[in-house]
């Protein structure tokens, strides 16, 4: 499990004290700026089945005697599997947090977080409400360019991973640089153009913004767990690793002016946070010549 990930960074509000910071999101590879220290975890929080992610195909998740990285192995499990139990109780060790959950034999043991989400069968979440809600909030949030709220809507656990092409840059903000993506001047190298190659240079502002604006401001349709179109430009268009986490399709039409051509779609992933749905990852479709 040495795939590259954030650890786990609960949101606290004093960061938004830092009046004039500009945050930056982190590219795979680059280092992490300092944040402050995660807000105290309570012991018991509400959900009590998880499910694996952030793991690529072919790679296990390790379920621990203890929570340590170097303590014996109980059991090895697929890189998706979901309802796990959880037993309640969590450890921080070296920064890295630690949840006791149930091994398939019954026995309790460890496993690190940041591989773990709250798990929610599709039929659960393809119903919930509260999805049109969030989705109403980031539209607000992206109209008025309002940081504040945008970061109130990202899930605190894993940040948002943002992809303005499939298998380009990956992006991660945490809610506290959230809060500042609209104003920062910081440039990210989303990747290649498809057609022209040319490297997509410039900050959130410059280049995910009016996309994200673009589509959400439209009359858009939804659909659940469905990557529609965008699966015809990447045969993994959602990837492997998020694959227990569910997503809306925000999908807005062509016109006929250019022959449908200009249809756009963002692939909208949510986690559940005790509960509450929260802004997970973010991947943009367009026509590719």
């Amino acid at each position: 499990m040495n795939k590259f990930r954030l650890p786990l960074i609960i949101f606290s509000f004093l960061t938004l004290l830092l009046v004039g910071c500009a945050f930056s999101p982190k590219e795979v590879g680059t280092p992490t700026p300092n944040l402050p220290l995660p807000t105290p975890i309570p012991t018991q929080i509400s959900y009590s089945n998880m499910a694996v992610i952030l793991l690529e195909e072919g790679e296990e998740f390790d379920i621990r005697v203890s929570a340590n990285q170097e303590s014996a192995t109980i059991e090895s499990i697929d890189a998706n599997t979901v309802a796990i139990p959880f037993l309640g109780k969590k450890e921080f060790v070296d920064d890295e947090m630690w949840v006791e959950i149930k091994a398939s034999t019954g026995e309790a043991g460890w496993g690190q977080a940041r591989y773990l989400t709250e798990y929610v069968p599709a039929e659960i979440f393809c119903t919930d409400p509260d999805i049109l809600f969030l989705l109403e909030d980031f539209k607000i949030a992206l109209e008025n360019r309002d940081g504040h709220l945008l970061s109130k809507l990202i899930t605190p656990t894993h940040g948002l991973d943002l992809r303005y092409y499939r298998y380009g840059t990956l992006a991660n903000y945490t809610p506290a640089e959230a809060a500042w993506a609209f104003k920062s001047d910081y440039a990210v190298n989303w990747g290649n153009e498809p057609g022209s190659g040319f490297e997509k240079i410039g900050t959130f502002s410059e280049i995910p913004l009016p996309m994200l604006q673009e589509v959400f401001g439209a009359n858009y349709e939804l659909y659940c767990n469905e990557a529609g179109i965008a699966a015809t430009f990447a045969p993994e268009s959602w990837p492997f690793e998020y694959k227990n986490i569910n997503f809306y399709q925000v999908f807005k039409a062509g016109t006929e002016q250019y022959a449908g051509m200009d249809w756009r779609s963002w692939l909208v992933g949510v986690e559940y946070v005790e509960g509450e749905p929260y802004l997970f990852a973010l991947i943009h479709f367009q026509w590719e010549p």
